[in-house]
């Protein structure tokens, strides 16, 4: 059901040069103007199916300002087959900066606007992931990122925002700002001076086309090659990105929701044609996601200092070489990690495990099936406690 918006008030209140900067973002064209008080706008019938015309007003003193204002919108939610609920944030958040939509979908009830509250929380997680996921693309390509993120990384994360959900199954909507047109310089996008923030999305949306794409490629052809995930690394896929698609790290199937991300640009940057910005990952792919994400893991050294508590101690004799598995307090104890230690080191943690003291060492993170195992550990330190 689509609502129209009969509140005066809410016209009223609308910024005409944040709709200009809307409907050049949609390919509206500007045909004539009549400075400080209205411009008329079309879209050519190739693109909606009709000749389409937007009278937009640009005095709000003008008496009939908040009437034309509801033709704007009601034109613009007809021709984009929106309500104009959706078309009225829009003009809000894309004056702040990109809007990223991300859609989950309850497969027993596929039209219904709400999600099992587990999977609500789920796609929320989902959403973070994807988007740190494509901030550590900008950084550095690579096919596995550590827990700790770079400064710029967390600075970033910060200045999201969360937008009011939107209906059409459950869709989850973030603004990635930017800075307001009066602090911004001129791009070069030669020079790769677009801003952190405009940089994040686009190779988040790069880096999932990427995954799409070899997903489906390996479903069409029925054969599973690493080797093809592995190639595109360099387009921002990672074993990070494959988990936030797949929405964690199992490879159970029935696990395995649809998921869909779009983006709308913010016309205070030009946007790269090469950059996309819808992406759809089904069912039937997902399985193979996973299973790139289990190998990236894998084959991938981490390098990584643990910090947690010792729950478990192994060692076949009395004395020597020995294993200890830890849970770390760094992966919000939801991973549990193997270390072989020496005599020595393996002495101290039996200490720390009696005591329930906090260890810490450094290594090479590696999945192994349902669990990590940590290979050359080197200092090994037990905090005691008074």
């Amino acid at each position: 059901m689509k609502v129209d918006i009969t509140d005066s008030a809410t016209f009223d209140a609308l910024n005409p040069s944040n709709i200009e900067n809307y409907l050049i973002r949609r390919e509206w064209r500007e045909v004539k103007r009549i400075d400080g008080e209205a411009a008329l706008w079309v879209k050519s019938a190739h693109e909606v199916g009709e000749h389409s015309r937007i009278l937009l007003p640009l005095d709000s003193n003008l008496g009939d300002f908040a009437l034309s204002m509801s033709h704007v919108v009601s034109t613009l939610a007809q021709v984009e087959n929106r309500s104009q609920l959706e078309v009225l944030e829009d003009f809000d958040t894309l004056a702040i900066g990109d809007v990223i939509r991300i859609k989950g979908q309850d497969i027993f009830n596929r039209n219904a606007s709400t999600l099992p509250f587990l999977e609500g929380i789920i796609l929320i997680q989902q959403a973070k992931d994807l988007i740190l996921a494509g901030a550590r693309a900008v950084v550095e390509k690579k096919a596995l990122f550590a827990h700790r993120q770079p400064s710029e990384v967390s600075t970033y994360f910060k200045k999201l925002r969360l937008g009011q959900t939107e209906r059409g199954s459950y869709v989850m909507k973030l603004i990635s700002p930017l800075l307001p047109p009066e602090q911004l310089t001129i791009p070069n996008l030669l020079n790769d001076e677009l801003p952190f923030e405009r940089r994040a999305i686009q190779s988040l949306m790069q880096g999932l086309n990427a995954l799409q794409q070899v997903a489906l490629d390996t479903e069409k052809k029925g054969t599973f090659y690493f080797e093809r995930f592995q190639e595109v690394v360099s387009e921002g896929v990672s074993a990070n990105l494959c988990e936030a698609v797949v929405g964690g790290t199992s490879e159970d199937n029935l696990a395995y929701k649809p998921l869909a991300v779009n983006v709308s640009w913010s016309s205070v940057y030009p946007t790269m044609s090469s950059i996309c910005d819808n992406v759809s990952f089904q069912v039937n792919i997902m399985p193979h996601i996973a299973k790139a994400a289990t190998l990236f893991r894998e084959r991938t050294p981490e390098e990584v200092k643990l910090a947690g508590y010792v729950i478990k101690l192994e060692r076949n004799k009395q004395h020597g070489v020995g294993v200890i598995t830890v849970s770390d307090r760094a992966l919000d104890n939801k991973y549990k990690v193997k270390i072989e230690l020496n005599a020595s080191d393996y002495e101290m943690a039996v200490e720390a495990h009696q005591n329930w003291w906090e260890i810490s060492c450094q290594g090479e993170l590696i999945k192994e099936g349902n669990y990590y195992r940590l290979y050359n550990p080197i200092n090994f330190i037990v905090s005691k406690e008074d």
